[in-house]
């Protein structure tokens, strides 16, 4: 029995929804989709694989603060964990500052109470910059967890490195850094390789199981074995997969392609370059250009159409009213007139009416 007519017209419209294979062609001949090559996927690892260790291992990113090329201590970032329970502890701003402050250096109370307002801007500025770079590494921790090193830290230390309350970290010169509690990467870190060993656990109970069914089930058991070779080699270490799905690269545009750039106006011979487009009337000048006609076609069209449409029903409409009342005995001799099927007089034109000027003459006439 063949298909009824609603089936069709939703299975037409199912495969309208799904693109076409000549729509894929051209996302990636135009760079919309662009796959990361394998050594900047590599370059990109090593480089979070690092920060997230030392995020990870020594609870913060410590780094020296320099000033005029003098060292006078140490600067990190404030995990988003230490400011809400800073937040709880101090309300009053002023104060809250000042132990954010306190807490991302080794300056001690009293030096950053003599810092001046400037320098007090800048310090803020730098541990808030800190505090984002390190926020960026968040999206990558999945894909650091299947990594060596993190795995090496899983099984050395493992629950201890998100279970410390106020870590002290001595510095080389002897000053010491203070971290209120881990950050939020390092207990994400931690669920994650939680569930990454279960994973490993069923994933060999499972190949335990198809090794045993194999010689009674024969080939039927292939499409498990498929999975299952799937999910181990997703679950192997330093497997570029869950970088792939991660680490993506911005298609380059080209700056000489015709169109408006933002890039083109953070230099002065690149805003030439705009201004000298602009008035050549490049492809972003055209485009322009044909929206606005566009635009102005379309007024024109619904005009055109309004026109019709009153000239259709009889003109423009009813340009002035002319009010008359009458009385009661009039609307009743109306309405008999009416009744009997007389006709109401034709309403008089007052600019074709004969005036008389002799009052005489004038009588006579309505006598």
């Amino acid at each position: 029995m063949g298909a009824s007519k609603k089936q069709l017209r939703e299975a037409a419209a199912a495969s309208r929804s799904l693109p076409s294979g000549m729509d894929l062609m051209r996302k990636i001949n135009d760079g919309l989709v662009v796959k990361a090559p394998t050594d900047y996927l590599k370059k990109v690892r090593a480089s979070v694989t690092d920060n997230c260790d030392e995020l990870i291992e020594v609870g913060a990113r410590i780094r020296p603060l320099i000033v005029d090329n003098q060292q006078i201590g140490w600067v990190r970032g404030v995990h988003h964990t230490e400011r809400r329970r800073l937040s709880r502890w101090v309300h009053e701003p002023n104060e809250f500052i000042v132990s954010v402050l306190t807490l991302a250096t080794s300056l001690s109370k009293d030096e950053i109470e003599q810092l001046s307002s400037v320098e007090i801007h800048n310090l803020v500025e730098l541990i808030q910059t800190m505090t984002e770079f390190d926020v960026s590494l968040y999206p990558y921790l999945t894909a650091f967890s299947s990594t060596m090193t993190s795995e090496n830290l899983w099984h050395g230390r493992g629950v201890q490195l998100t279970s410390f309350e106020n870590k002290k970290v001595e510095m080389p010169d002897g000053k010491v850094m203070k971290i209120v509690s881990p950050s939020e990467h390092a207990r994400l870190w931690a669920t994650l390789c939680v569930y990454r060993e279960q994973a490993k656990v069923r994933l060999d109970a499972n190949w335990n199981a198809v090794l045993q069914v194999r010689p009674l089930a024969g080939k039927s058991v292939d499409p498990l074995a498929a999975e299952l070779k799937t999910l181990a080699r997703q679950l192997a270490t330093d497997s570029m997969e869950p970088w792939e799905a991660v680490v993506k690269v911005k298609a380059e545009s080209n700056l000489e392609d015709g169109w408006a750039h933002p890039e083109n106006l953070e230099t002065q011979e690149g805003m030439l370059k705009e201004l000298h487009g602009m008035l050549s009337g490049d492809r972003h000048e055209q485009l322009m250009a044909k929206f606005e006609k566009q635009q102005i076609d379309a007024a024109e069209k619904n005009r055109k159409a309004l026109e019709t449409l009153v000239a259709r029903r009889g003109g423009p409409g009813i340009n002035e009213e002319t009010v008359e009342i009458h009385t009661e005995a009039e609307v009743r001799q109306r309405e008999r007139d009416l009744k009997k099927g007389n006709l109401p007089p034709a309403p008089i034109d007052r600019n074709k009416t004969e005036t008389v000027a002799d009052p005489v003459e004038r009588m006579k006439r309505y006598k």
